[in-house]
């Protein structure tokens, strides 16, 4: 080849490689936007949180409106089914929790029994734990498709001196275990974790979604749907399509006319907010769902991608005092064939940033 030859062929391979660098970048870039998506609401320090003690003070609220009292405290002699019972390990640092003594050879674990049926799915939804001064420590929401028992494990804050274990059963309410008392109380530190949100597993939603159902039917709501913009548009639920076409996001309310309040409960007021956010497609499949920390924000919003194959999109909110809300139905445009599932936007990604390398690699190398 001439040297002039050379020269052109050379400036067309640093030429590709500059575009390929470029798409790569711009790849990454969507990919990483998209995976950021996938989660929820604003970023908040769990020691900063107000979801645990806004989440205990709403049980104890629910405790007194459906079941006429405070906590039930477990009674020798009578079943420990729903008494969650706490231990130590050998150094103190950690502390399990299980609901039940199926271990004793009478005793029984509580069920976790997982179903879309509402009048069937029953299981324990979230397992807490106090220390001396009344303030929640560790809370987990759980998941119906694990076997029972019903099991919490969790790091012993430094500083504490008693510990008091708490199960919500999604049927019977609030109980309260034996207070455990720390052997030897370690000193604070600062980077001990904090009580902060805590979402439940994607295999849990169904539950969740038919636990809401069963309690729409009951008192105050009374209803066997759920309630619709036709009630208001404070609490429906709206789904805005983004530009970019793979993600979405839900707004509780109406900017230009009234929209959710998010009213935590940092020092033991009643609370008021939206406790979960979902969307289901075209199928009734749940494509997200999100549970909402009141810390620090004004209203109820979430993002999400838009999932593959999704042609229709319906977002459901939860109000801790008003039951269950529907949105209205959204159609998904063509936009979304191209979006990945959540579980799925990693994988998309590296393969979409590999094939784009690969191939201008293979058109260089074949100058």
């Amino acid at each position: 080849l001439s040297k002039r030859r050379r020269i052109r062929i050379r400036i067309r391979i640093l030429s590709r490689i500059h575009y390929t660098m470029i798409m790569i970048r711009s790849s990454i870039y969507a990919c990483l936007l998209a995976v950021a998506s996938t989660t929820a609401t604003t970023v908040v320090n769990a020691a900063e949180s107000e979801f645990c003690p806004t989440l205990d003070a709403d049980f104890h609220r629910r405790q007194t409106a459906s079941f006429g009292g405070e906590a039930v405290v477990y009674e020798e002699g009578t079943s420990a089914k729903h008494n969650p019972f706490l231990t130590l390990s050998a150094d103190g640092k950690t502390g399990t929790i299980v609901v039940g003594n199926g271990e004793d050879g009478e005793g029984v674990w509580h069920p976790m029994v997982a179903s879309e049926d509402p009048e069937t799915v029953h299981f324990i939804t979230h397992i807490m734990v106090k220390d001396q001064d009344d303030n929640v420590v560790a809370l987990e929401a759980l998941d119906p498709t694990v076997a029972a028992p019903a099991t919490m494990t969790f790091s012993v804050p430094g500083g504490v001196t008693t510990l008091t274990p708490f199960e919500w059963c999604n049927k019977h309410g609030l109980y309260k275990g034996a207070t455990v008392t720390i052997p030897a109380p370690t000193t604070v530190d600062p980077s001990d974790p904090s009580c902060g949100i805590s979402n439940f597993d994607t295999q849990a939603w169904e539950s969740v979604h038919a636990d809401f159902m069963r309690l729409q039917k009951m008192e105050p709501h009374n209803s066997e749907v759920p309630f619709t913009e036709e009630g208001g548009v404070k609490h429906t639920p709206y789904i805005t399509l983004n530009a970019d076409g793979i993600t979405a996001s839900i707004l509780v309310g109406d900017t230009s006319a009234d929209v959710h309040p998010m009213n935590g409960s940092p020092d033991g007021e009643s609370p008021h907010w939206i406790t979960e956010l979902y969307v289901m497609d075209q199928s009734g499949k749940i494509v997200t769902m999100q549970s909402l920390d009141s810390t620090g924000v004004d209203r109820a919003t979430a993002e999400f991608n838009i999932p593959e194959g999704a042609e229709t999109l319906q977002a459901y909110e939860w109000c801790n005092l008003h039951g269950l809300w529907q949105g209205p139905e959204v159609k998904v445009g063509s936009a979304s064939d191209s979006s990945t599932t959540e579980g799925n936007s990693g994988v998309a990604c590296s393969i979409a940033v590999g094939a784009i390398a690969g191939t201008s690699l293979l058109a260089a190398i074949g100058m």
